[in-house]
């Protein structure tokens, strides 16, 4: 990781852009679609989210913040400034590449305007992005409006920057672009066309719509011969001259082409002879940068003004050179883009109301021309010299210099990550939000994975001229064991010098982190790889030993933890890191320890907008029983949609054993004769399905049966498994199928079903087991395959129970009676069914509505507990008593506040409920550097072995209050072990006492003095 590199990025998440919730009617194709022809292949989740977020107009937020938790409309205007920023640094690299000598500021200024101005009138000519863009209603089935499809195109391109996916963003522009730059050569397209078609040249036809604050013209330019040019524009001016740029392309395309390239292309500069002081700094500049040597003409053409270029233009033409302003401007460029990306990366963790666009000024340019010591070497004539340098002059100096670099660098997708540590007390003042700490960025990792680390310095050379070598120690209390890193670069100063040294060990968490990290480490020093082995022994036993802050271990990339969400990349980490740890260590017995944590990680990680489409058509159901005043109402449809979902969480909540494609073909052919054909190849592929990928594909086949009477099912291709289920749909019908497409595409992530035009498309992506069997790939491949739920697996039992109650409701309401006290007996048996069931509704909701995990937020525990301690006297029985802990120190758990009130929730009320005679509760916690725990006491009868026991083995939970559905603690455990903590009972004489082990929220380390 480079000087300049944010730490956001190597340890953080992003923020409220990973929120966004994909609602089930979004389509998201097309964009996806299209972003992966331009190189965005197989993004997570949290990608997709954070694209949904840039494709969503603020007319959109404004009607749905539900499905935007935390976006300000702010945070889209920094989005929009970022991509506005990005067209712009595009567009000043597409002129500086293809615009003639002499090349001048203007020109580029001129010609990235121009690429911006035709941002609007080419996004919407792009399908993919109007068709997924996320508008408000008022928008939705009329023509999209230009600004509306640039604002949303340059959210998008925002995001992906903030993604650090420029490549992407380049590919996405690259036809606009080109498009501007050959429509730049064509300055007066009307005029053109007179010259080239005289007295056959178009005419013009307007027409307009929109407000008269937003309104948008579209012209139509005809000729003699029929032929048309379409253009749209926010003014007649504009819009006629897009329709003569259309008209040429269309029917003159020579013209452009002979347009863009008048000239021949730029000779390549030579160096500037006779000034020691300005060769020496481009040297330096060189050097600092590592850049070429054919950079030197470039670098000493950033440090030539105007006036010197004016009185030495004899010396300069045979040597190609000119002043650097050109360069200035592409510095410029540069910079604003470096700024922007920084606020946008700040923004999406503190969401700004408003968004106010600013730029860095000019005195902080000119004084970082002065700091790095340049200014003695900016060359400047006669009469500029005598006056000094100006702040306008010192900036556009320093600004063209780092243009030299960035197109030395090749233009790349961000400076930052090419930033030389001698000049990093330069980046926080240039970049203000993308200050970066390298030893805070690692203390923060450090801390989370219990590693301690300190620094020793050295230093030698005279006192003019010390320099100073750090080097990082990492100690672990888990293996008792310390090793100590690489040494860093000589540097100037003892905190740059711990900053170096820190940087060595990031570089080798980054290699840790890579998909391939015994690859990565191959060539590296041998005392790096050991540090590495060292590192990954130390996560090995954290995980072992203790609990961890799973989000932080994710975004922190920690023991590939960031993997779990790819099988295949999983097990490709999981391999290499085989190749580490056995020439560490033996840790066979923390398999079922690294299978907890892959398993916890992968739930994080999860599709949670498929499964949420589970989760709203269990809560919009439950809703509707629970406002039905008569049993009549109850519908046939009620039920069959109960009896889905009840499939749906038993088949989550168990384990059925896996089965071969040909027994599942072959029960199919008994279970459904003459209604399901299955058509292809007789023989079929030797494939093993999980018992949930066969649920799936049972569901899928049931649906279409039930539905349309008759299907065929046909074995596309083996490589990945891939079925199509055949038949005719009506509207009505396919909305019905679609419906349940997308519940039954939440049970799991290796089944991916498309609904076609014949039927539906069912994809199984098989995993590749390694030959190699070493511990953490043995626990990887345990951790992917789907594991008993006991919480839902109990919410399939309540579902089911209430199934009966609606069923016996609507048996009561329907049965036809022989009097009238028969119909009123009928009647209210109905009515009491309902009664039992909308009881049932309820609770479920109840159990399934407040167990949702809030994400990593953080609480401090002592302040919280007090507050929740008193809030719980105020309806605690008479009887019992209840201690309110202490606030003794600060300590924050990486826990929101609303999942630990829901889990205390359930575990206070359990004791209240325990002590109907009175008793005492106590609530008590402690912590250390890395876990905090909470103690819940009571004085009543105890748990029952039976519970402990099911609790401890993962089994389900048979409550023994009366209605009791176990929800409460194995909701409580889930939410515990997904934040990285888990709820224990220890044994006690009398009474129960449950502890929950929380983790620490990590706190950066301070800088050792």
């Amino acid at each position: 990781m480079a000087a300049g590199t944010p730490a956001s990025v190597r340890t953080g998440s992003l923020g409220v852009l990973e929120q966004a919730v994909l609602d089930a009617g979004y389509d998201f194709t097309p964009v996806l679609n299209h972003l992966h022809d331009l190189g965005l292949r197989d993004p997570s989740w949290t990608v997709k989210r954070s694209l949904a977020v840039g494709l969503a107009h603020s007319s959109f937020l404004y009607e749905h913040t539900d499905l935007l938790p935390g976006v300000t409309r702010g945070l889209l205007d920094t989005l929009h400034g970022l991509g506005m920023t990005y067209v712009w640094r595009r567009a000043a690299i597409r002129g500086y590449q293809q615009l003639p000598s002499p090349l001048t500021a203007g020109a580029l200024s001129k010609h990235a305007s121009n690429v911006s101005l035709q941002v609007p009138g080419w996004a919407v000519q792009q399908s993919w992005l109007l068709r997924s863009c996320r508008l408000s209603a008022g928008l939705v089935g009329k023509p999209v409006p230009p600004g509306v499809a640039a604002t949303v195109l340059r959210q998008l391109v925002g995001v992906l920057c903030v993604l650090d996916r420029q490549d992407v963003a380049d590919r996405l522009l690259e036809s606009l672009v080109v498009d501007a730059t050959q429509s730049d050569a064509v300055t007066d397209p009307r005029t053109k066309l007179q010259v080239l078609l005289g007295k056959g040249a178009p005419t013009y036809e307007f027409d307009r719509e929109g407000p008269d604050h937003d309104a948008v013209f579209t012209a139509v330019a005809t000729d003699t011969l029929g032929r048309q040019g379409f253009g749209k524009g926010s003014s007649k001016k504009s819009a006629s001259r897009n329709a003569g740029l259309d008209f040429i392309s269309r029917h003159l395309p020579h013209a452009l082409q002979v347009a863009a390239h008048p000239g021949s292309r730029r000779e390549t500069p030579g160096e500037i002879p006779g000034h020691a002081v300005h060769a020496s700094a481009v040297r330096r500049v060189q050097d600092l940068f590592a850049l070429p040597p054919g950079s030197r003409p470039l670098l000493g053409q950033a440090l030539v003004h105007a006036s010197w270029e004016y009185e030495q233009r004899s010396v300069l033409m045979p040597l190609h050179q000119q002043d650097n302003q050109a360069l200035g401007f592409i510095g410029s460029q540069v910079l604003n883009f470096e700024y922007v990306l920084a606020q946008a990366r700040s923004s999406v963790h503190s969401p700004p109301d408003a968004f106010f666009s600013t730029s860095v000024p000019n005195t902080v340019y000119d004084s970082a021309l002065r700091l790095a010591g340049l200014a003695p070497a900016l060359l400047l004539g006669v009469g500029q010299a005598a006056k000094g340098i100006p702040v306008e002059v010192g900036s556009n100096a320093f600004q063209a210099v780092i243009g030299a670099v960035f197109v030395a660098r090749n233009f790349p997708p961000s400076l930052a990550e090419e930033w030389p540590l001698e000049w990093r007390t330069l980046w926080p003042t240039l970049i203000p939000e993308a200050s970066i700490d390298t030893t805070t960025a690692l203390g923060k990792l450090a801390s989370g994975m219990q590693l301690q680390i300190h620094y020793t310095v050295r230093e030698y050379g005279p006192d003019h001229g010390k320099q100073h070598r750090a080097t990082a120690v990492l100690t672990s209390s888990l293996l008792q064991a310390a090793v100590s890193a690489r040494e860093g670069e000589a540097i100037s100063g003892k905190k740059v010098a711990r900053q170096a040294a820190a940087q060595v060990v990031l570089d080798i968490l980054d290699a840790l982190a890579g998909r391939q990290p015994a690859k990565m480490l191959a060539t590296a020093p041998e005392g790096d790889q050991s540090v590495a082995r060292f590192i990954l022994a130390h996560q090995a036993a954290a995980l072992t030993r203790s609990t961890i802050p799973l989000p932080r271990w994710i975004s922190g990339q920690l023991f590939g933890l960031h993997w779990a969400a790819s099988s295949e990349a999983l097990l490709e980490w999981a391999t290499e890191a085989d190749q580490l740890m056995t020439r560490a260590m033996s840790f066979e017995d923390g398999i079922s320890s690294f299978q907890r944590a892959f398993r916890a990680a992968r739930d994080a990680e999860r599709a949670d907008d498929q499964a949420r489409s589970i989760d709203l058509e269990l809560s919009n159901l439950l809703s509707r029983i629970q406002r039905l005043d008569d049993p009549e109402a109850l519908t046939g449809d009620d039920l069959q949609r109960l009896v889905q979902l009840c499939d749906i969480y038993r088949c989550m909540g168990t384990d059925d054993p896996d089965t071969a494609l040909a027994d599942l073909i072959d029960d199919w052919t008994l279970l459904h004769r003459g209604r399901l054909n299955i058509t292809g190849s007789p023989d079929k592929p030797d494939a093993e399905l999980t018992g949930r990928e066969r649920a799936v594909l049972d569901a899928l086949a049931s649906t279409l049966l039930k539905t349309a009477g008759t299907a065929s099912v046909e074995i596309l291709s083996s490589q990945p498994l891939r079925l199509r289920f055949n038949t005719d749909l009506d509207a009505t019908q396919r909305q019905a199928v679609d419906q349940t497409c997308k519940l039954w595409a939440g049970v799991t992530r290796t089944v991916t079903i498309t609904l076609v035009h014949q039927g539906i498309e069912a994809t199984i992506a098989g995993t590749h087991a390694p030959s190699a069997r070493g511990p953490i790939i043995r626990a990887a491949l345990t951790a992917l395959r789907p594991g008993t739920e006991p919480y839902l697996a109990s919410v399939a039992d309540l579902l089911h129970d209430l199934k009966n109650q609606v069923t016996a409701a609507r048996t009561a309401a329907s049965t036809p009676a022989t009097s009238r006290t028969a119909r009123l007996e009928h009647q209210l048996t109905a009515s009491r069914h309902l009664d039992q069931a909308q009881a049932l509704a309820i609770r479920l909701k109840a159990s399934t509505s407040t167990l949702s995990y809030d994400g990593e937020q953080a609480t401090e525990l002592g302040p919280f507990l007090r507050t929740y301690a008193a809030t719980v006297l105020t309806r605690l029985p008479g009887t019992i008593s209840l201690s309110i802990p202490d606030a003794r120190r600060a300590v924050h758990i990486a826990i929101g506040e609303r999942t630990l009130r829901a889990i205390l929730d359930n575990l206070v009320g359990n004791a209240i409920e325990a002590m109907p005679h009175g008793g005492a509760i106590t609530l008590e916690w402690t912590a250390d550097d890395y876990e905090a725990v909470v103690e819940i006491a009571d004085t009543g009868p105890g748990v029952p072995p039976d519970i402990l026991n099911a609790l401890t083995s993962g089994e389900r939970i048979r409550s023994t209050k009366p209605g009791g559905n176990g929800l409460g603690l194995l909701g409580a455990r889930s939410l515990l072990t997904r934040a990285g903590g888990h709820l224990a009972a220890p044994p006690t004489a009398s009474g129960t006492t449950w502890l929950l082990t929380l983790p620490v929220a990590p706190a950066p380390s301070p800088e050792t003095s």
